[in-house]
């Protein structure tokens, strides 16, 4: 569809099937994989889960129902404690570099330039967002703010947060084939309007559990946000997304790409 099918060679074949770590250590459990946590741990050097495991895994992967696999989704969150380096990239000339760090209850992304921090917080499986300007505390932030753009790129707030994720009342669309690879894909619906998106689509690997795409569409049923993973790499002893590209599309004509940016991960942090 976005014309990216030559950058997947054999190499990035592999990493398809192995990108989403954090993903793969669940679905490991949960089909009844040969690796213990402890194996998983000497396999991989990442630690075990440091919180409990989704309450189904005793299912399995076909009985799965759309909230469960975004509920996989999310319990994915708490398997890295890493920091990375990254960027963000439009164009040639703009570039906003952070640091993402990965920590089993939280999300962070810290910005320089002036400083700012945006925390997802993922405790007990519950969504919130909070928000540091100049050293300040931490505050929520504002539900006004979450289809606002962070440092004048197409990511959001509700982008960074992928505060969709935690909607409920999925619904399993079918499946698909991304990139030949056969994907569940899952609706959401806004359940209290906030942010630009009222629907949101989500194609996830049904082999790794690693979301591959996303769509998001405005209250007029309009698309105005894609996602794409297009590129991942190891990192030591990790595969995971190093690069994915987030379109802004005119809500008058979908074919239309008003502008993009590219999510760039470069680094661990040592």
């Amino acid at each position: 569809m976005y014309g990216d099918k030559d950058r997947y060679s054999h190499s990035n074949t592999r990493f398809m099937k192995l990108f989403s770590l954090r993903i793969s250590a669940a679905f490991l459990t949960l089909t009844g994989g040969l690796m213990t946590g402890l194996n998983a741990q000497e396999e991989t050097g990442e630690a075990p889960p440091s919180g409990s495991a989704p309450g189904f895994l005793n299912k399995s992967v076909d009985q799965l129902t759309a909230d469960e696999v975004l509920k996989l989704v999310r319990h994915s969150y708490t398997l890295y404690n890493q920091d990375f380096t990254g960027l963000l990239r439009m164009g040639i000339t703009k570039k906003v570099p952070f640091l993402m760090s990965l920590k089993p209850q939280s999300i962070r992304f810290i910005f320089d330039d002036p400083a700012q921090v945006i925390l997802l917080d993922t405790r007990n499986g519950n969504f919130a967002l909070y928000e540091g300007v100049n050293g300040g505390e931490l505050k929520a932030v504002d539900p006004s703010k979450y289809d606002e753009k962070v440092r004048g790129t197409d990511v959001t707030y509700d982008d960074l947060s992928m505060r969709f994720l935690y909607w409920p009342n999925a619904k399993l669309v079918g499946m698909e084939k991304i990139k030949q690879r056969e994907c569940w894909n899952v609706r959401v619906l806004n359940p209290d309007g906030r942010g630009a998106y009222s629907t949101v689509d989500v194609w996830i690997d049904k082999q790794t559990g690693g979301m591959l795409k996303m769509n998001g569409w405005n209250r007029q049923g309009r698309l105005i946000r894609r996602f794409e993973v297009l590129h991942g790499k190891k990192f030591k002893d990790v595969w995971m997304i190093d690069e994915m590209r987030i379109e802004s599309v005119s809500p008058k004509n979908d074919n239309v790409i008003e502008s993009s940016t590219r999510m760039q991960i470069k680094s661990i942090v040592e």
